[in-house]
């Protein structure tokens, strides 16, 4: 299977991860969670805020959004890695 239909299928591509078994779609999503994550903590870190103290910092929304938008993008580099990999 090529790569671009295995990044269509991405729901049904099982792949390895730190012992755990996920679809590629559903380790791409926590991923960018993780990854949403530290660039909130990296932008914090520039403008000298200490999250926790801060909590207005939490945006479930904008998060979501970002998410959204680089879930094709992190499916395709789950997808390529494991390709590698195999």
């Amino acid at each position: 299977m090529d790569i671009l239909q295995r990044i269509k299928n991405s729901k049904n591509i099982n792949v390895k991860f730190n012992g755990e078994q996920m679809t590629a779609y559903n380790l791409a999503r926590w991923m960018l969670l993780m990854e949403s994550v530290v660039i909130i903590e990296k932008s914090a870190k520039k403008m000298n805020i200490d999250l926790n103290d801060y909590k207005q910092w939490v945006k479930p929304l904008a998060m979501q959004k970002y998410i959204n938008e680089r879930t094709q993008s992190m499916i395709a580099d789950v997808v390529v890695k494991e390709s590698v990999s195999e």
